[in-house]
């Protein structure tokens, strides 16, 4: 029979007055799960202290990793010790998710590994590393409504996790509502306490003790050494728990543990370390972004000729960069509830773009709320090619038979039609910012004046819009051969867009589509800022098919299931969602690359505007 490992650690001492002795109290992390409780300050934040350092000088990086669920907050200064590969604390319901699915990960490798022998058992060619995972206050946990998915996957990790090779260590300070998980928990310790709650955590009576810190009973689940009388195992004994280290640099543990796993004072981290899981401290400046940016093993293949990445963020898993090729993807979606921080995605894709793409064209359509103000006028003082269109009150006259294109002032906007007039072979009319943008792409872009239905001329639907039933064909036709099309960056952000109006759904219908279709050919980028719901279902369907990649700035379950049911998220499995991503705190949001249908949720970089 092959002896079984042990993970022995050492905490503090026993007791046992039936046997007069006061042995050491050692708990073996690869039998039993521990489960402590104990009054404020007595001396449970130290237990788990002293059981850090103690793994850190018992084992390698090769036999054990450390994950903390801190929902105290008093272990933080542990995230950077070698052997600690996550730490999580409860500010952002996506670290609570994450460390489970990272655990639930675990269980399902080594089980593959194992292949139905326990742990402690296991002796294949194959290390399998150990997991110590540490839930400091498990009430917190237990009473957050937002946490209550995660509850049965903590007590199935507790059921389970001894032998696939996860310890589960929890601190409480109270039994309410935990008393399904002791079951799964060998070694029980409970340090101040009212006198009811020590029959409920060893179901057996204690004698009463004085408020001492680290002062307690635990259950003896290792027979101690050089004991020669009998005494009852598993039952409880008063214990006194060894203090922990002090973390400085002047005791004789922070040296040690520096020497055994070889700090480097220059880069100040750990040549030996477990993998690290990383974690965003608040707003993703650029500082931060370049300090926790991880290199992708495998990059995705990217467009050969005159690629143009621009990154806007890191990933929640692996901290990669979150990238938009837009050499790849021509026409880009922004999803997002107001204050979500729309506009600093945009100022971050805008402002790399304007120095990547300073040969090229940038057009701006706003509308009455003029959202796009800073970016436009921030194209002008950079001297780049600007055009805009904007609602305002102004009147614009347009003479549309004139043998060239017509000229007219773009910082200008205008309202719909209100005037129209003939005189002597001319046509003075007022038109509306939508139309004004029609006319523009059809003198610089393709043609709109031709709807294709037959040889006969008949006036295309937008011509029509623009100049009436009568006066159709005065709009003049794009002539390919007069000019190329010039390399441009359509931003748009009107709400006109998404209206299902007969003119204004022309745009996303009949023009986007095949000015997507001659994108990468032309070299022609569109984003949609701030895209509206879009009743029309063939209109709906007309976008949606245009888009390569979107950005959500909103709760992705939420969405999908309410707001943007008819958007390319509204066909995903809500429950699905919900499983898979917490809701998202300030700067978070989604990228969801559609040719790809990769989707990753990301935390934004946080510009200064």
């Amino acid at each position: 029979m092959e002896e079984k490992k042990t993970m022995i650690c050492t905490l503090g001492q026993y007791d046992i007055p039936i046997v007069q002795k006061q042995p050491l109290f050692k708990v073996d992390l690869l039998d039993k799960n521990i489960a402590l409780f104990g009054a404020s300050m007595s001396g449970k934040t130290n237990f788990l202290k002293l059981l850090i350092q103690t793994l850190h000088m018992t084992n390698n990086v090769d036999d054990e990793q450390i994950f903390i669920l801190d929902f105290s907050g008093a272990l933080a200064f542990y995230k950077n010790f070698p052997l600690v590969s996550a730490y999580f604390d409860n500010s952002n319901e996506e670290y609570v998710k994450r460390a489970f699915k990272i655990l639930e990960e675990i269980i399902k490798n080594n089980t593959k590994e194992l292949d139905g022998t326990g742990f402690s058992s296991f002796n294949g060619e194959k290390k399998i590393i150990h997991t110590t995972f540490i839930i400091d206050n498990l009430n917190a946990f237990q009473d957050e409504p937002r946490y209550l998915a995660y509850q049965e996957k903590f007590a199935k990790i507790c059921r389970d996790g001894l032998s696939k090779g996860i310890t589960v260590v929890f601190t409480a300070s109270d039994t309410k509502g935990l008393s399904s998980y002791l079951n799964s928990f060998g070694q029980k310790i409970a340090l101040e306490m009212p006198s009811d709650k020590y029959m409920d955590i060893f179901n057996a009576r204690v004698t009463e003790i004085g408020a001492i810190a680290g002062r307690g009973f635990a259950n003896v689940t290792i027979k101690p050494d050089g004991i020669e009388g009998t005494f009852r195992m598993n039952a409880p004994y008063e214990l006194q728990c060894y203090i922990a280290d002090p973390l400085d640099n002047t005791t004789n543990y922070i040296q040690t543990l520096k020497d055994k796993f070889e700090f480097d004072e220059s880069s100040r981290v750990y040549a030996k370390c477990v993998k690290k899981y990383l974690t965003f401290s608040g707003d993703l400046t650029f500082d931060e972004y370049n300090r926790l940016k991880q290199t992708p093993i495998t990059l995705e293949k990217k467009s050969e000729e005159n690629p143009c990445p621009v990154s806007v963020g890191l990933d929640y898993i692996d901290f990669y960069p979150v990238t938009v090729d837009f050499s790849e993807s021509r026409v880009i979606g922004i999803y997002g509830k107001k204050e979500y921080g729309k506009s600093n995605l945009l100022r971050l894709i805008l402002d790399d773009l304007f120095k990547k793409k300073s040969y090229a064209r940038f057009v701006f359509f706003d509308d009455g709320r003029k959202q796009l103000k800073e970016f436009y006028e921030k194209c002008e003082s950079l001297g780049l090619d600007c055009k805009k269109f904007i609602e305002s009150k102004k009147n614009m006259t347009l003479p549309p038979n004139e043998t060239e294109s017509p000229s007219f002032d773009m910082s200008n906007g205008f309202m719909d039609v209100i005037e129209v007039k003939k005189t002597k072979g001319s046509i003075r009319k007022t038109v509306s910012p939508y139309q004004q943008f029609y006319h523009f792409i059809n003198d610089n872009y393709m043609d709109l004046t031709w709807n294709g239905l037959s040889n006969s001329q008949i006036h295309s639907p937008i011509a029509t819009y623009i100049y009436g039933d009568a006066n159709a064909d005065l709009m003049p036709s794009y002539d390919e051969n007069r000019k190329p099309i010039k390399p441009t960056v359509f931003i748009l952000q009107s709400k006109m867009l998404y209206l299902s109006a007969n003119g204004e759904k022309q745009f996303i219908n009949n023009i986007l589509p095949k000015l997507a279709a001659i994108a990468e050919e032309e070299d022609l980028i569109f984003i949609f800022t701030d895209i509206q719901k879009i009743t029309d279902q063939e209109m709906n369907n007309f976008f949606n098919n245009t888009l390569n990649s979107v950005f959500l700035l909103d709760n992705i379950a939420e969405f999908a299931s309410e707001r943007g049911q008819k958007s390319v998220f509204g066909s995903m499995d809500v429950k699905g969602l919900k499983e898979e991503y917490a809701r998202c705190e300030k700067g978070d949001g989604y990228y969801y690359n559609i040719e790809a249908d990769r989707l990753v949720k990301m935390k934004f970089i946080k510009t200064e505007q």
